[in-house]
């Protein structure tokens, strides 16, 4: 049982290294044996932090209007809008995340959502998930999104 332990030590030093002073770190990978991904990150590391959990985000403003009924790229504008909000009241920004999860109801709109992902988030892409969905919560939401991001401690 001693030399387990010493194993699993010796394993997370590394890992404790890169993290002495408390300072976060998010590395992203794109390992050259995946195929070139197009608007995420195939493997998204992130030490040294807190690990904060954002719902999933739909085009309902503050009141809880939905806006751009009918309209897929104001809808996923006003997704992002809600996520930024949600990051900011933890303190974050979209460098932070990392990993998104995205339920369309129609996949054909994919370029609009894509658009508004490069806006926000730049260069610094999470791991993502894409599904489409038969439907949300309601008929008229065409778009949600999670998040998962990483706080300093």
């Amino acid at each position: 049982m001693k030399l387990a332990s010493a194993v699993f030590l010796l394993m997370l030093a590394p890992l404790a290294a890169n993290c002495q002073d408390g300072a976060k770190t998010i590395e992203r990978i794109n390992p050259p044996t995946l195929s070139a991904p197009h608007g995420y990150s195939h493997v998204v590391i992130a030490r040294g932090g807190r690990t904060v959990y954002i719902a999933g985000q739909v085009a309902l403003d503050k009141d809880g209007k939905l806006v751009g009924e009918g309209d897929f790229g104001a809808q996923a504008k006003q997704v992002f809008e809600n996520l930024k909000a949600a990051l900011a009241a933890a303190h974050l920004g979209f460098a932070d995340v990392v990993s998104i999860t995205i339920y369309v109801t129609d996949l054909s709109q994919i370029d609009k959502f894509r658009e508004f992902r490069n806006q926000y988030f730049g260069s610094d892409l999470p791991a993502s998930t894409l599904i489409e969905v038969k439907g949300l919560f309601r008929p008229d939401v065409m778009i949600e999104m999670n998040a998962i991001a990483v706080a300093r401690k």
